[in-house]
């Protein structure tokens, strides 16, 4: 079992960082804790890789740089 923790200054970010990460066919999803500290919105994916790949290398620190 793994975790992915997601961070971003609005909904709208925070959304499409989870939804581009749960698109990865290679998981299965356990489940999402939200958290919604003073200044910006979070989450943890809980899951399991299910062909031995890591989804945390699918692109996330590009996007994150981008921004």
């Amino acid at each position: 079992m793994n975790v992915k923790t997601f961070y971003a200054w609005s909904e709208k970010k925070l959304d499409e960082r989870i939804n581009y990460f749960l698109q990865q066919e290679s998981t299965e999803i356990i489940d999402i804790k939200f958290a919604s500290p003073l200044l910006y919105f979070s989450a943890m994916v809980i899951y399991i890789e299910k062909d031995g790949s890591h989804p945390s290398s699918f692109g996330f620190q590009n996007r994150r740089q981008s921004q």
